[in-house]
């Protein structure tokens, strides 16, 4: 069984994908999900502790993917295809540099876990979330498989190759 607390999140996520988060009022949100006001505030202050809340689960939720055991194709998909389900969530997220920075972080953090290496985990972070902020930014003009391949050639590129190639094109 649905709770209200699940019907109010849900909701939220739902209405981001039809108006940005500023323009969004508790009155819309109880109003879409058939709830009191008063119902939403036994769960929630305000629409800011239920965007942070929204934070905690789907970022937590995205993070968790590479803490659990699979090979690099299988988790950048599993990645691409969470990013995509909740996109209203992310496109209000990576529109706020702040948030890029703090997501990064925390990834390249998980990442440092699984690498062992902090440099890699930077890199790999940056690289990363940067991909993934520019799929959405450009509104999703590919689907989470297709965003997964392209995200797997950039990882596994021969860095080496290519700049071999750009410095004999430029001579």
């Amino acid at each position: 069984m649905i709770t209200a607390k699940q019907t109010i999140t849900e909701t939220f996520i739902h209405l981001l994908s039809e108006q940005d988060f500023e323009a969004l009022s508790v009155k819309d949100i109880v109003a879409y999900a058939g709830i009191s006001r008063s119902t939403f505030y036994l769960h929630f202050t305000d629409k800011y502790e239920l965007m942070d809340t929204v934070r905690s689960q789907l970022n937590g939720r995205l993070l968790q993917i590479y803490a659990e055991p699979s090979d690099a194709e299988t988790i950048n998909l599993k990645i691409c295809r969470h990013i995509f389900r909740y996109r209203s969530f992310y496109r209000q997220e990576f529109s706020d540099a702040g948030r890029i920075h703090e997501l990064t972080s925390r990834f390249a953090c998980q990442l440092e876990h699984a690498f062992g290496d902090e440099d890699l985990a930077v890199f790999a972070g940056w690289g990363t979330i940067g991909y993934l902020a520019s799929w959405v930014k450009g509104g999703f003009t590919m689907g989470p498989q297709e965003a997964s391949d392209k995200l797997m050639k950039i990882i596994f590129a021969d860095w080496t190759a290519n700049l071999a190639d750009t410095r004999e094109r430029s001579s």
